[in-house]
């Protein structure tokens, strides 16, 4: 504003430039206490569907954030149309590259499904923006992907236990009008306060009282935290890493840091050789 000011010739320099203070350092690589293991989301997941149907229409939203590392703006934009969701009838045979669409038949009725690899394509996100700064005068406006061009997209490959929980939730749940899988409760964009509401709750009873009060996935971008730590320490690139969360290689490397095993005891064995 200064700077556009000065441009005007409102004002002769900008003021701002005379300040010798500058901001102090702050952590830019996460909290490894914040990481929570494989066992603990599914547990965690388990507690928000637990909490009642009105609940269980966010569990596959928080399947997405930690299955396939989105970011919660992210999920609350998927689309029907944005997602294939493959399987394999076990009493028949049939492949499916759609589970969602799937209809009994005359020879099975296609109860048994082992679920495949699927994938979804990002397309776009729902952030909470503020009624007075939307255009159409709503709390959330549709946008581009994060760090990327408007029309730009990011497909990311899902495991088969988010391709049941999505599957699951079109049975149960359905999707919108527009196709979007989570919705708030009268329809319009998925609120943080409604998602944040459920997920405090299944902490409270999926975790020990000790891990309550800790910063273990305390917040539901935790779980994206969780899926990035995880994948690093399964051994994929994080070059591959890096595009599946739509970071930079560079940025990721710097935030999770702290969260990447380095295998800490061969290091260890290698110093005490050293010295003897």
């Amino acid at each position: 504003m200064l700077g556009y000011a000065v441009e005007l010739e409102l004002i002769a320099s900008n003021p701002v430039d005379r300040v010798q203070w500058t901001a102090p350092e702050v952590a830019q690589s996460i909290d490894r206490r914040v990481v929570a293991n494989p066992a603990q989301v599914a547990t965690l997941l388990e507690a928000v569907k637990s909490l009642g149907k009105r609940a269980d229409k966010v569990t596959a939203f928080f399947g997405c954030l930690y299955y396939a590392g989105m970011r919660p703006s992210e999920a609350a934009d998927v689309r029907r149309e944005d997602c294939d969701l493959a399987g394999r009838c076990a009493d028949c045979g049939a492949d499916f590259d759609d589970l969602a669409a799937v209809k009994p038949s005359r020879s099975c009725e296609h109860e048994k499904i082992e679920y495949r690899w699927g994938r979804l394509v990002l397309a776009g996100t729902t952030p909470r923006a503020g009624s007075h700064w939307t255009d159409d005068g709503g709390s959330h406006e549709r946008r581009g992907l994060k760090h990327r061009g408007r029309a730009e997209t990011r497909t990311v490959p899902i495991p088969p236990r988010l391709v049941e929980l999505l599957a699951s939730h079109v049975d149960n749940h359905g999707v919108g009008p527009d196709g979007r899988f989570f919705r708030g409760l009268h329809g319009g964009p998925l609120s943080e306060s409604v998602y944040d509401r459920w997920w405090k709750l299944a902490r409270e009873k999926a975790l020990a009282e000790s891990q309550v009060a800790s910063p273990l996935v305390r917040r539901p971008y935790d779980l994206r935290h969780a899926a990035a730590s995880l994948w690093l320490n399964a051994g994929v690139p994080p070059t591959e890493v890096a595009r599946r969360l739509g970071h930079g290689v560079a940025v990721l490397l710097r935030v999770y840091a702290n969260c990447i095993d380095g295998g800490d005891d061969t290091m260890n064995d290698k110093i005490g050789d050293a010295l003897g």
